[in-house]
Parts: structure tokens; sequence; C-alpha cells
């Protein structure tokens, strides 16, 4: 069966091409490429990856439901399909505030966060790593109640897709919709870095749960929301932005003194500190600066071009991939998830990179053109990898000659 996402990607694009569309019709600036490039890999990236954790959680699910579901639910029942939906995003309330608290659990999740944007594509920007924890709060305790399988996929898939919407800064605060739903207004909060949008505002669909326990926080008029993290990625590589984290994690472990407060560096809030710690300076939005780099108009394109043929790759697999030797699946999302890696390079300027890229593109589309991809290969695909290389080619070619690409990264003011 093909996952409902296949059929969810047209949409998602859709809207962010009108939300381009309204932002410059409104003269505002709300995407950088770099930037929507690394957020659509990241969340193509977590695709690849999650295949192979669903298919194991998801079995695990079933077998839970079936030996020790404590009630049997009628699934003809609408009340059981708006119950399982209200319960899941309670417990998604509780599991998206563990992945803020707890320093271990928000390394998982820090890749949805760590964008200094907030517009459509940061909703795509999805965790690769997250599952690891998810069926702590998700799936054993709705397993053991018993909701059936389709119930809790359904729900699931509902409350992820509610939440897309809402990453935009072009719809104001919406009045009492905003303090009974998760809203554009109230979820710019959740992923601002000011003081007063710290560990606030997890619902998934209800923003109430937060009203309920404590974590709601109102909009700002007078200050605004400053995205990102308060230990910036400053990186366009979808891999080091799941992994950051857990590397800072494993680094203070080993500088920590005391098993007490090694422990305490992986399962305290993200932002403790040893007794005795000098205080880190107060956070100044005013002072704050994004990461970019320079790039130039071919590399601008060629990082569009590069992320279509992501996204074509992608939903390439999700069809496919329940057909394929295990073997095959894994060396396919394997080469995607270095092809990813490698197109957050790219935005280095560094002529040896694009050099690399070069090669990478060669083998990568002349694997379709010679028939010998992981699936059977269409004469239409291969026409259309043959543009494709011929496009990345003098994309990239284009862009070793110009003189404005540069090795190096500058900052820029947020209000830029």
């Amino acid at each position: 069966m093909i996952t409902p996402i296949v059929y969810a990607i047209p949409f998602f694009l859709a809207l962010i091409g009108i939300e381009l569309l309204f932002a410059w019709r409104m003269g505002r600036k709300v995407y950088r490429t770099q930037d929507a490039v690394t957020s659509l890999s990241v969340g193509t990236m977590s695709q690849f990856v999650l295949t192979f954790g669903k298919v194991a959680t998801i079995g695990i699910y079933a077998l839970m439901v079936d030996k020790f579901g404590a009630f049997n639910f009628d699934t003809g029942n609408p009340l059981v399909w708006i119950g399982a939906l209200v319960l899941y995003d309670f417990f998604y309330y509780w599991n998206h505030r563990a992945g803020h608290e707890v320093n271990l659990l928000w390394a998982a999740h820090v890749a949805h966060h760590n964008s200094e944007e907030y517009n459509l594509s940061t909703a795509l920007r999805q965790s690769s790593t997250s599952f690891l924890y998810n069926w702590i709060f998700f799936y054993l305790p709705m397993a053991l109640l018993g909701i059936p399988l389709k119930v809790f996929v359904v729900a699931g898939l509902i409350d992820l897709l509610y939440q897309f919407w809402v990453h935009t800064q072009l719809i104001p605060k919406m009045g009492w919709w905003d303090r009974v739903f998760v809203m554009p207004s109230n979820h710019r909060v959740h992923h601002g870095q000011n003081d007063y949008c710290i560990d606030r505002n997890y619902g998934g669909i209800w923003i109430v749960w937060d009203r309920l326990f404590g974590t709601y926080a109102e909009e700002r008029d007078g200050e605004p929301v400053v995205y990102g993290t308060r230990k910036p990625l400053a990186s366009w590589n979808p891999v080091w932005s799941n992994l950051q984290t857990y590397a800072g994690i494993a680094q203070r472990v080993l500088s920590t003194q005391g098993w007490n407060n090694k422990l305490m560096r992986v399962f305290a809030g993200p932002a403790w500190e040893p007794p005795g710690t000098p205080a880190t300076p107060a956070f100044q939005a005013a002072a704050f600066v994004r990461y970019d780099t320079p790039a130039s108009r071919w590399l601008r394109l060629y990082g569009v071009l590069a992320m279509s043929a992501g996204i074509a790759f992608i939903v390439h697999f999700l069809v496919v991939n329940t057909g394929l030797p295990a073997a095959s699946r894994a060396a396919y999302a394997a080469l995607m998830v270095v092809s990813l890696m490698c197109l957050g390079m790219v935005w280095s300027g560094k002529r040896w990179v694009l050099a690399v890229e070069i090669v990478r593109a060669a083998l990568v589309f002349g694997a379709i053109l010679a028939g010998v991809w992981f699936a059977p290969v269409t004469p239409l695909a291969q026409a259309a990898a043959g543009l494709a290389l011929l496009a990345t080619l003098a994309l990239l070619m284009m862009a070793m000659m110009d003189s404005k690409t540069q090795a190096h990264s500058r900052s820029s003011p947020v209000n830029a």
C-alpha cells in the first residue's frame, strides 16, 4: 500500500508556492533559497529513514493491540474516531513537551527547529530520529487501550497534516481561535528563541492542553519572534541538522565531572549546566544575526533543481520500496541521504565540492539512463534523468566559473 504522504506532497508544494506568491504581493521576504532547500532536504531525508522505522513500529503496535489491548472498539462508531483523535493530540502534547524538556529527546526533535526562518517549508523539516522515542508516548499507551491500528494511523495523519498550515508568518492573530486551537500566531511562539517563547505551546491541534498545563504563551505584538535555536546550526547540511545536538551531548558528557552531572547532561533540560557554572548572557533579540552564505544565481538555480530531483526520488522510493529487497531499499535510502548531504555542502561554494557534486550527479542520473536503477526504469524517467543531468552539469559549471562563488560564509541582520 502506498503511504498517504505521497498524495500529500503535491499539496504541500502547491501551498508553498501560494505562500511565496502572497509574500511577494505583500512585499514580505519569508523565504531564503538555502534555508528552504535545506528544510526540504531535512524532510526528504526523514522520509527515506523513517520508512524503515515505521515498518517496525507499526508491526509492534498491531501486535500490542492484539495481545494486550484493554478494550475492543467499534470502528463503525464515529465517537471512536473522534475520541482517538483527541487522545492522540493529548499524547502528542506530552511527547512534544518531552522532546523540548529532556536533552536527549531534544536532540531527536531539534531538526524541526534549527531553521532560522518560519514558513511552510519549515513544517516539512522533520527529524529522522524522533521515531526512536515516539513509541513511548504514542504507541504504548494507545495500543494498551486497544485503539485499532487503522484508527491510530488516521488520527496520527490528521494531526500531522493539520500542523502543516500553521507554519506561516502571513496569517495574523485570529482572536479566540488562538486560545482554543493551534494557530499560526501561537505556533510562531513555539518556534521562537525569545525568552517568552522557550518551552511554550506544544499542542498539535488543540492549544487548550498548553492552557491546562501552564505552557501557553501569546505572541507579543511589541516583540517580534526570532526563529531558530539558541545554539545555531550554522550549516545547510541535513545530516548535521539531525546529529549536531547528539554530538554536543556526547562532547559535554565526556568533559563533565561526576556521574550525576553526566546523567544530567543527557536527561535534564537542554539549558542545564552543573552547579557553579557562570550564567550565560541574556538573549538579545535585536542583536541576533541569521546564518547565511553567499550563493550565486547559478547555485540557487542548482539548489532548486537538485531539490526537485530529490522530491521526485522520494516519491518514487515511497511508491516502490515495499517491493524492493531489504538490501536494495537500504542502498537506495543511503544513496539519497548522501546526495542530500552533498547538496547541503554545495552551498559552501567550494570548487572541490562542486566538482564532487558533478561526479555524484553523473553517477546517479547515469544509473537511471543505463536502466540499472533500483526499480524498472521507464523511457520517460530516462529522458527526465538525461535532461536533469545536462542541467546539473551546466549549472554547476557556471557556478564554478562564477567569480562571486566564495568559500566563506557571512551573517545577515535578522531584519534584513
